[in-house]
């Protein structure tokens, strides 16, 4: 119970990026990453891994903040175009400068698997402290559980979208999309497109 609670201290919302926990596990990456050009998810947990600080704690012991937690987190945000979180220290390596970031399926499957135990040893250690009087998995407020909880499904449910998509290897985020359509295509399309939106517009007229 004091290990579970000492975890607990370390955050001041229900995110991992709102946790020391998580903020290590990005900050760690950064350094990580290249100034520009590819990187995959496969590369962030080898980092992780191979980090006596930010390794992933075992599933069973239903840790609330973990460095998986961040990287999915990481990984809607990359989907979202969300880099306010991400890139906003002076000087840093931006996340968005990255020419791609892509996961094989097997690598989205492991951080999905390792949430989902994870939650579920979570639930299973939150209902023997109660025989200890300790409420709500360590939480100081009942809402928190709940959220965090509700947070943690989110991102489950976020993984198993993109484990639906085709092909061994998901595309999560690709930075200069523009550059590297060929000509007559994408950006052909696109011109066509817009003289006929034109064109449409002018016999309105």
């Amino acid at each position: 119970i004091l290990e579970f609670r000492r975890y607990i201290m370390g955050c001041w919302g229900i995110t991992a990026f709102e946790s020391d926990a998580g903020l290590d596990a990005i900050s760690l990456i950064r350094k990580h990453l290249p100034e520009q050009g590819d990187v995959e998810l496969r590369q962030m947990l080898a980092w992780l891994k191979a980090d006596s600080w930010n390794a992933p704690p075992e599933v069973s012991e239903g840790v609330s903040h973990t460095s998986p937690m961040a990287v999915a987190e990481l990984i809607v945000k990359f989907q979202e175009k969300d880099f306010s979180a991400l890139d906003g220290i002076k000087g840093d390596k931006k996340f968005s400068s990255l020419s791609s970031f892509t996961a094989s399926k097997e690598s989205l499957q492991w951080v999905r698997e390792y949430l989902s135990e994870t939650l579920f040893y979570s639930r299973k250690c939150a209902k023997e402290q109660e025989k200890s009087g300790v409420l709500w998995g360590g939480w100081f407020q009942e809402r928190d559980w709940k959220h965090w909880q509700a947070h943690m499904e989110k991102l489950i449910g976020r993984m198993d979208e993109l484990l639906t998509r085709e092909g061994e290897t998901v595309a999560l985020w690709t930075g200069s999309i523009c550059q590297k359509a060929e000509p007559g295509k994408i950006a052909g399309k696109k011109e066509g497109e817009e003289r006929e939106n034109h064109i449409g517009r002018r016999r309105k007229a």
